[in-house]
């Protein structure tokens, strides 16, 4: 329950009218309002929510914030601040300030929806652990999911998205993480940062309201790990397989559909077997146990966490037809995540094709990023590649000049099901990948329904 004195005290905001005293939770959806809430309406870049106060008061809300001077039913709550955004942040900060609970934030350019959700599948073993949940890792879906926890959670793994510089610093001054995980640091968002030093300068922002008794888990094998670890405020764990770390990896062992190793460290041992393949998912496991480690997790809490997790959907999701499989990593994409996706590909026998679509938000480099992972295409063991889209036409070409000789390139979901109905075979494997703008779960849909 959140008082009308907790709202005015978290934002300095101005009571204009009523007299509702507390409410029963908080919305910033309209359209789902439930009676006795309070409603925040957010300005962004195709709505404005200050239009639907009305709405949302008529369907029950008992209050409302603002941010303009407007006329509202006398009967109801209204509440002014100069930025409902920030306040909406300035609430959930406060609210959770109430929780003395180890608050885990997780970042990164790839990997840290597959890191939390393994963290939190470690935690949950030890106690009830809130996590951000489907794209709930923004300015908006963050403070949402704070604002659910209550006296029954014991952890909290949140997971922070961006974009430009500035947005993950503001999401760590919303959570305040006593741990702070950065995955990688990648070339992801290189339209919008231009360098990767920019882009590691952005990730490093969840490290900056860190105290000393707090901790960051770092990647060791990053080429930009130094200058992340001079950022740190605290206790740096790192993880990594191929440079000396503090939680390692070794006896790796690929299969299709799963991987195994020994997570290492100076005080313990563990053998581990997860449910995923490829080296990405393994460094993804190590930050995670680093960080179920620096809360004081056992060792044997980390292995059955981890040999229990599953996947969210759509990510290296291996579906098994009758006639073909096929790997849906439609969620989203960027060279890294694609180059790793192609790894697991060419570990499934017999025959390999390979469905991609564009990837977004590289600027200056997209055109090289298309042309490299088409490169890859042509030197990995893969007999066929279909390229959905405009950027997508340069990975074509790179690999037919790479030797790669079955290659098709389209424009769209629909003619790229066309295509794999030709030249698919029983038997074979089909991977299908591309950002999350190119909507190409389609073509795994109509490979189900027709497989």
């Amino acid at each position: 329950m959140i008082t009308l004195q907790d709202i005015l005290s978290a934002t300095g905001g101005i009571l204009e009218q009523g007299n509702a005293s507390r409410f029963s939770g908080i919305s910033t959806d309209s359209r789902h309002i439930k009676k006795g809430e309070l409603f925040i309406p957010i300005i962004g870049e195709r709505f404005d929510g200050h239009k639907f106060i009305v709405q949302a008061v008529k369907k029950g809300a008992s209050a409302a914030l603002t941010s303009k001077k407007t006329a509202f039913p006398k009967e109801k709550t209204i509440i002014y601040v100069k930025d409902t955004l920030k306040a909406f942040h300035q609430i959930a900060h406060s609210y959770i300030e109430r929780f003395k609970i180890p608050f885990i934030g997780v970042t990164g350019s790839s990997g840290k929806t597959t890191t939390k959700d393994m963290l939190a599948s470690i935690l949950s073993i030890s106690g009830r652990t809130l996590k951000t949940v489907e794209n709930y890792n923004n300015e908006i879906g963050v403070p949402k999911t704070l604002l659910t926890l209550n006296k029954t959670y014991k952890y909290a793994v949140i997971e922070m998205a961006m974009q430009e510089l500035g947005e993950i610093e503001e999401l760590a001054w919303l959570t305040r993480p006593n741990i702070a995980v950065i995955t990688n640091v990648g070339s992801a968002h290189m339209e919008h940062l231009k360098s990767g030093r920019n882009i590691a300068k952005a990730k490093s922002e969840i490290l900056k309201f860190q105290k000393k008794k707090d901790v960051a888990i770092l990647p060791a094998d990053d080429k930009y790990f130094n200058h992340l670890k001079m950022r740190a405020k605290g206790k740096v764990i790192s993880f990594g397989i191929d440079s000396p770390a503090d939680v390692r990896a070794k006896n790796i062992e690929f299969r299709s559909d799963s991987s195994s190793f020994v997570i290492e460290t100076k005080s313990f041992q563990i053998a581990i077997n997860i449910p995923l393949p490829g080296k990405h998912n393994i460094y993804d496991a190590l930050a995670a146990a680093a960080s179920a480690y620096a809360v004081g997790i056992k060792p044997s809490q980390i292995k059955r966490g981890l040999e229990k997790f599953k996947l969210s959907g759509k990510r290296l999701n291996i579906i098994y037809t009758k006639n073909i499989t096929i790997i849906d990593d439609t969620y989203n994409a960027n060279p890294d995540s694609m180059a790793a996706s192609l790894s697991v590909l060419e570990n499934h026998p017999p025959r390999r094709v390979a469905v991609l679509g564009d990837m977004f938000e590289l600027g200056k480099i997209a055109r090289k990023s298309h042309e490299n992972i088409g490169r890859l295409v042509a030197d990995l063991n893969i007999e066929a590649l279909v390229t959905v889209g405009k950027l997508s036409e340069y990975m074509a070409k790179s690999a037919l000049s790479n030797g790669l000789r079955n290659v098709h390139a389209v424009r769209s979901n629909n003619d790229a099901f066309k295509v794999l109905k030709k030249i698919v075979r029983k038997g074979d494997t089909v991977l299908i990948k591309g950002s999350r703008g190119m909507h190409m779960e389609e073509i795994v849909e109509s490979l189900k329904k027709n497989a």
